[in-house]
């Protein structure tokens, strides 16, 4: 093992041993090289720095004039230079700064200064890398994103356990949750807290957050290692009366030693900038060396896959946390929007006309909602509605599709709907 990593252990061990056995067999190995970058940064103050892979003129960075001239209001060292695998520092303040303030009960001293990720699905990936071992348990709800699997159980051959967020009648529900931690024995678990929703569009409410961290708590209190995963990749996008700081806050609060909380949020949803791929990722620790020693494998792993991310988008997330006043209001319209969506797609779902077609799953926040569809086939249903209907929609599995109606004009909601009605009368007719 190298020494660096060795030491990054050692100091971890001292400071945080119950997050120190949290790490994976990579995790541990993990380290940041005292390489060329670390050698860059000592000559950055040079008179003539030789050291890192970029052409230069004297007084800037070499580019090309057709490439500069779409940034309008970005200096060319804000585009083509490399960024810092951790991110540019002035970013992660500023994500810090929103965060704390969107965070009330939540204190600058009780986490890590983000860290930039390619999105949320590189962070993602990271804390697969970092603490993830084959035939660990990873815990998610029964309605969750497929790219979890892809990563946990694909890529790291973690056992994957389900627990259903809704009951019969499609209302949430944190009894399975709570039932499920209860009933668990094992010493170490990741558990994915996803909200809103993908793919049902569910927040829960301050209420049903408490069940939800109680029994968090009660689980790390009984012995268990608990690395809590916040995916906030729809943070905000509330539109009724739910908890609006994030899941991650709450549990940091809890301040237990083998309760590792860690958010993955970013402008990707947040800031409608799906391509910029700009996602960040904290841990909810106090003490200062364990934010160094966590800092510098994730940096070592960030150095070791993508090296960094691209500068020019997170220039530009930069950019409108700076000059934000206009682009608030910006993303506030959008974000009222999507509310207008929401509020007719509640309406139109739960009409009495639909009942014999399906069973809506609450939904109160985010992109989405969830249908449990009678009497067909998700998959043939989905087939049919773009082959007549020329309308697109998602089957999760073999009772549910998923509808995105942030991409569907308020206008336009009620016809989609009633051609999904038809689309099974259709398909019954067919079965008979």
């Amino acid at each position: 093992m190298n020494p660096l990593a060795l030491d990054l252990n050692e100091q971890l061990s001292k400071s945080n041993p119950e997050v120190a056995d949290m790490l994976s067999d990579l995790g541990k190995l993990m380290y940041y090289p005292k390489g060329i970058l670390s050698q860059s940064a000592e000559a950055k103050s040079t008179q003539y720095n030789a050291t890192i892979g970029m052409a230069t003129y004297k007084d800037s960075k070499m580019y090309a004039n057709t490439l500069n001239d779409i940034f309008d209001h970005l200096e060319p060292d804000e585009i083509f230079p490399y960024a810092p695998p951790q991110g540019l520092e002035s970013l992660r303040d500023l994500w810090q700064q929103k965060t704390l303030k969107e965070n009330p009960d939540l204190d600058a001293k009780d986490m890590t200064r983000p860290i930039l990720t390619n999105a949320l699905t590189h962070g993602l990936s990271l804390v697969g890398d970092m603490f993830v071992d084959s035939g660990d348990t990873l815990l998610l709800p029964t309605h969750n994103w497929g790219n979890y699997k892809l990563v946990y159980s694909t890529r790291h051959s973690a056992e994957i356990e389900t627990y259903d967020i809704f009951d019969e009648a499609g209302h949430f529900t944190t009894e399975n949750l709570v039932n499920t931690l209860e009933n668990y024995n094992k010493e170490k678990v990741i558990l994915i807290l996803n909200y809103p929703n993908n793919p049902t569009g569910y927040t829960p409410t301050k209420d049903e957050v408490h069940t939800i961290v109680a029994a968090v708590k009660s689980l790390a209190e009984r012995g268990t290692n608990v690395i809590a995963l916040v995916d906030d990749a729809y943070y905000g996008l509330f539109y009724e009366d739910v908890y609006t700081q994030s899941l991650f806050t709450a549990l940091t609060n809890l301040h237990l030693d083998n309760l590792l909380p860690i958010r993955l949020d970013g402008a990707t949803k947040e800031f409608f900038a799906w391509g910029l791929r700009v996602g960040f990722i904290s841990f909810g620790v106090g003490n200062d060396t364990t934010k160094q020693v966590l800092e510098a494998k994730i940096k070592g792993l960030i150095r070791s896959n993508i090296s960094s991310g691209p500068l020019p988008s997170q220039s530009a997330v930069k950019y409108v946390l700076e000059n934000h006043e206009t682009f608030d209001k910006e993303i506030q319209h959008n974000i009222n929007t999507l509310q207008a969506r929401y509020e007719v797609t509640k309406s139109v779902v739960y009409d009495e006309k639909y009942t014999s077609y399906w069973q809506a799953y609450d939904f109160n926040s985010g992109y989405f909602m969830a249908l449990q569809v009678k009497d067909v086939d998700p998959e043939q249903l989905r087939q049919h509605l773009i082959n007549k209907y020329s309308i697109g929609i998602i089957a999760l599995n073999s009772t549910d599709i998923r509808i995105a109606f942030s991409c569907v004009e308020k206008d336009d909601i009620p016809h989609v709907f009633d051609s999904i009605a038809k689309a099974i009368e259709d398909l019954k007719n067919q079965n008979k």
